[in-house]
This record gives structure tokens, sequence and C-alpha cells, in this order.
């Protein structure tokens, strides 16, 4: 039966309904399909680098196997670490997805940068089959004052889209994919949606079907089950799925003949721990004996699990088996040397809906986890391949974070001065806090480095700075320091022992915070 679909303006948006026959299951996969050899060729050496950056939601820095993981099988990203380069120093922008989002968008850490936390906007009801909903949903909106990196990049010759999860603005605000730089978005607008791995609706913004607005998709078989409860089992349109498959579309049409920049966010493996009975999920449960059960949380929209540890690895090889998938295509189609490409985590690993953190890092090699600005919940996993120009096995202990992206996006693609040019000299001073690591990526030239990095989360109340291998974490005003050349899982509080270390570090702090109405933290004493 054909797709037929109907517009409505809701709540100041437009909304997508919806209806199609019986759906199509999403493939069985295996651990290990859609692995793929060789690169194949594309453009030229005067071509400018395409970019596809992979970023997935809450996977920690121990997750995979090419960081040691012994119970998830993740044979496409190992080898893409092995093609390209691992980084064992890389951080996230903050400890949780907006403000982590919003490092990466505008080259700003957490102490400039507007969003610095989860802050969400939801209102009024919107009726779909047989389940209510918000009719406006999202996050506080980016800066529109501040450029951002998909701005940039289309704004000099780039295709741009954006596959998952955005989390950069409400809907009907100011700061949503279409306003934004981006060309083709399909996923979640709001982060708190993407808690549903079978929801009501996902977001689109084409302009190549003529959208003129972010709309929304109505999935009408989910619709008419429950959002909670056993009849949510009956659900089979899996965002996961839909979304890759969508992002997979994209890519196809793309050629060598104008460079493109793809930002990946899936959403997997974030709680809920919830996916299709596949051969993937089968394979894990055979695996994963005695495995522990989830009762579910309804308000914030996770569903009972009866296979936790079973669930969460078969998100993970299903992510895997996405970037296996990736990376064929690029070669089937001649684009994988001249394309950079970028896997890497939003924050670090979480322990919602039921996940158990502890049980697939047991080296516990970092301390804390998503939310906490200890190692744990920013230290992540970074690999990119680039052929011909990053050395492949590379490993380089380079510490960065996502505010360092936005230039070295830039430097790769040729956008010179991009801080003068996209400076708005409204805002005084307009940050940009990155450093580009493109000559660690490619060997050539000078690396500049950071005399430290720096972030603060309004949530716990944490700050936290790394200047060389030291590194300070404030909770609630109250300084900690650890030193992580001897100490990584930061055990042992040097405070007392070093107070001219921790007094430097804490002037770092007054330099890099800016208060914020919105997202307060409590300073140290000087």
């Amino acid at each position: 039966m054909k797709a037929s679909r109907l517009i409505l303006p809701v709540a100041g948006t437009l909304v997508t309904l919806t209806t199609t026959g019986s759906p199509l299951p999403p493939p069985a996969l295996t651990p290990g399909e859609a692995s793929a050899d060789g690169h194949g060729r594309g453009g030229t050496s005067a071509s400018r680098p395409n970019i596809i950056y992979i970023m997935c939601d809450d996977m920690g820095w121990g997750d995979l196997g090419c960081y040691g993981q012994q119970y998830i099988h993740t044979p496409n990203i190992d080898r893409l670490a092995a093609e390209g380069m691992r980084f064992t120093s890389a951080y996230a922008g903050s400890p949780v997805s907006a403000p982590s989002r919003a490092s990466l968008m505008t080259g700003q850490h957490t102490g400039h940068t507007l969003v610095r936390g989860n802050r969400e906007h939801w209102q009024g009801k919107v009726t779909y089959g047989n389940c209510d909903d918000y009719a406006i949903v999202g996050q506080e909106p980016y800066d529109t004052a501040h450029v951002i990196l998909p701005e940039i990049m289309r704004d000099n010759g780039y295709t741009t889209a954006l596959f998952g999860k955005w989390a950069g603005g409400y809907e009907g605000s100011a700061s949503t994919p279409d306003k934004r730089g981006i060309d083709e978005f399909y996923g979640y607008i709001c982060q708190f949606q993407a808690h549903l791995y079978f929801p009501n609706f996902l977001n689109r913004y084409s302009r190549s079907l003529g959208d003129t607005a972010v709309v929304r998709e109505v999935l009408m078989q989910n619709a008419e089950h429950a959002m909670c409860g056993p009849d949510y089992d009956n659900r089979r349109e899996y965002s996961a799925d839909l979304i890759h498959q969508r992002a997979m579309t994209w890519l196809a049409q793309q050629t060598s003949g104008k460079p493109f920049f793809g930002i990946f966010t899936y959403t997997l493996p974030h709680a809920e721990l919830r996916q299709p009975e596949d051969s993937l999920l089968l394979g894990y449960r055979a695996q994963f004996a005695d495995d522990k059960t989830f009762g579910g949380q309804c308000a914030s929209r996770y569903n009972a699990t009866l296979h936790t540890h079973a669930e969460f690895a078969a998100m993970i090889t299903r992510l895997d088996a996405y970037v296996g998938e990736i990376m064929q295509l690029l070669s089937e189609k001649g684009l994988a040397d001249n394309t950079l490409l970028i896997f890497t985590s939003d924050n670090g690993p979480h322990e919602e809906g039921g996940a158990d953190p502890t049980f697939f890092n047991r080296d516990g090699r970092f301390r804390g986890l998503k939310r906490s600005t200890h190692e744990g919940g920013i230290r992540i996993p970074f690999i990119a391949r680039w052929p011909g120009h990053v050395k492949a096995g590379a490993v380089s202990d380079l510490p960065f974070a996502f505010y360092d992206l936005m230039p070295t996006f830039c430097d790769i693609a040729g956008i010179s001065r991009y801080e003068r040019r996209y400076r708005n000299p409204r805002l005084q001073p307009d940050y940009f806090d990155g450093i580009s690591i493109k000559p660690t990526l490619t060997g050539r030239g000078r690396q500049r480095k950071h005399d430290h990095l720096y972030w603060e989360f309004h949530e716990t109340d944490m700050l936290g700075v790394r200047q060389g291998d030291w590194k300070l974490v404030v909770k609630a005003g109250e300084p900690h320091l650890y030193n992580l050349a001897d100490d990584p899982h930061e055990d042992t509080d040097l405070a007392a022992a070093y107070p001219a270390v921790v007094a430097r570090l804490v002037d770092i702090i007054y330099l890099e915070h800016t208060d914020s109405p919105l997202f307060s933290v409590t300073l140290p004493k000087r």
C-alpha cells in the first residue's frame, strides 16, 4: 500500500501524518555483518574532502573492542580504528547530551556557550492514534547571534545533513535545523522524545522535498499502540533503523562533484534498552544467560527490559553494523579516500533504563559516569580515518575536546581565518575556544596545544579543569585535585598537598567561566 500524507499546522509548527500498510520489518543483522574491505578512489588531491561525523549516544570509553571491550562485538569500528587514528585522551564538550552537542556546534566550551545543560521545552498536547504527546518539544535553542558549524560549512559550498538527534532548539524556535545551515534532517528534534525507540513521530526537514520548516512524520503503526506497558511491544517502527536508512539514502546521493558534510548523531546505545528481536539480540541473549531485568520508568519513557545486558550489547553491535554499511557505501561510490570519517560519543556511559556500565567496563579505568566531570563522564572514544592523510593504526594521546572540532573541520575544508570571518561584533566578546587538531591527524605541521581544557555542568554542580596531567574536579564549590599520570581513576585527592596547583587551576575557572542566567554553578573560593 502506498503511503499517504496529510500536513497539518500544530502549535506553530507543521506535522506530517503518515499512514501506511504493514511496515517492512527491519533487516535481521548478525554481529559483523555489513563489513567492507578496501577504500575505493574518489576526488583528486585538489578536492576539498568530505566529512562524515558519526556521534553515538552515551557510549563509554571502554565500550568498543578497540578500547578493550571483551563482551561486545564491534568489528567494523575496530577496523575503522585499524585503518585510521585512535585517540586515547579525547573529551566530550560536556557530561550530558545537549551541551556536549552545543560545544561541537559552537566551538565553545561550557563556560562560554549559551546551552550548558539539558533544559527542556515541552508544551501543549496533541493526539496521534491512541496516544497523547507534546505539541511542541525540544531543548534550549543555540544562540542565533553565534555561528554554528553547519552554517559555516554550507556557507563555504558544502552540502550539509544531520540524521539523528538535534537537541539544539525546540520546534518552532529560531534554532532548528532548517534555520541553522542544515539541508537535510531526519530524526529527533527533542532528546527526551528520543528515549522512545518506537516513538509516535520523528522530525524531518528536507530542502530537496520542498520543506519550508521542520515537520513531523507520525509513525502511525506505533501510535496505534501504548507508549508504555505490554502493548508497547506491538510497535514495529524502530527509529534507529529508520534514521540510519535516511542517512544511507542521503549518502548514496552524494558525488565527488560537491563536498558534503554529514553529521550522523545516532541515538544508540542510549536508553531505553529496546530494539527489534532479530539475530543480533537473540545472539546476545544466549551469551548473557544470567542477565538482569529492568521494570520500566514510564515518566522517563523507559519501557521495561527483560535482558538488559543483551539489549545494550546488541544496540552497540547494531550501531557497529551501521558504521560498516557507511564504510562500504563510501568504498562502493569511490568516495572513501576523499572522506574524513569520524566515530565518537557525546559523553560517558549511562545507567538509565537498566544499563549496567559497571558490568561492561570491569577494568574500571575511569571514575564517574554521564553527568560527572570526572574522567568517566567526559573522556570518550574518538576514531578518525582519512586514507592517505591519517596514518593507519596510529594512536594519539593528544588531549582535546569537542570545541576543537569546528577549527579542525574548517582547517581541513580550507576555510581560512574562520574566527575573524564569523565573529559577531554584536557579541562582546564572541568566543571561539577551539584549536585545530589537523596537524595531529595528518602528521603535518606543528600541533598547537591547549594550556588547559574546561567543563562545567549545573545539574550536578560540577566543574572540571585539565592542565597537563593535573585534573581539578570541583563539586558544589569544593575543589579536588588529581594527577592523571599516576591516578587516571581519580582516587587520591591531592588538593591539600598541592595548594599552589589548586590555586592556579581555580584561577583558570575564573578566567573561563561566564555567568549564565539559565545554568548556574558554584565557583570555588579563591
